[in-house]
């Protein structure tokens, strides 16, 4: 008796390592990157920009009045996009800037920043949720401008 059920978990065994080999493999579709792209401008005027931009949400305009001199901090432009896994994706932000950014392994991103067509800054860092990636760089009058990316969602 012992033999038989020792031949039956034997065969059953086997079955399951030929059907584990015969299934065809279902591809593990890895997921993109859910980001927010803002476009701020940061000034000492409480004054707005232009009519289109607003002050920034107060959670963000508070972790960079943290961090840098500005008092106001002014949400020009934002766009939500998704950038595919592994792979590169360009933002149009304005009429003169560009970026773009792919994801690489890590979790780690590397950023292009175009001006006007041409390359300006590029940078890889770790992007988590908690987290603002931010480029930046001074403008005429003591105002700033800066790229905000938010991670929406964990990978």
């Amino acid at each position: 008796m012992k033999l038989k059920s020792l031949n039956l978990v034997l065969t059953c065994k086997v079955f399951l390592v030929l059907l584990a080999f015969l299934i065809p493999a279902t591809p593990v579709k890895a997921a993109n990157l859910k980001l927010d792209i803002y476009l701020v401008w940061a000034s000492n005027d409480e004054k707005v920009p232009n009519s289109n931009s607003k002050k920034l949400n107060e959670e963000m305009a508070n972790k960079l009045k943290k961090i840098f001199k500005w008092k106001y901090y002014f949400e020009i432009s934002k766009q939500q996009g998704e950038v595919p896994s592994r792979a590169t994706k360009k933002f149009n932000i304005s009429k003169k800037c560009d970026i773009e950014i792919t994801e690489m392994e890590g979790p780690k991103v590397e950023v292009k920043l175009y001006g006007e067509g041409k390359l300006i800054n590029r940078t890889i860092k770790s992007l988590t949720k908690d987290e603002l990636f931010t480029i930046a760089g001074e403008d005429k009058n003591e105002t700033a401008w800066f790229v905000i990316i938010k991670l929406l969602e964990e990978k």
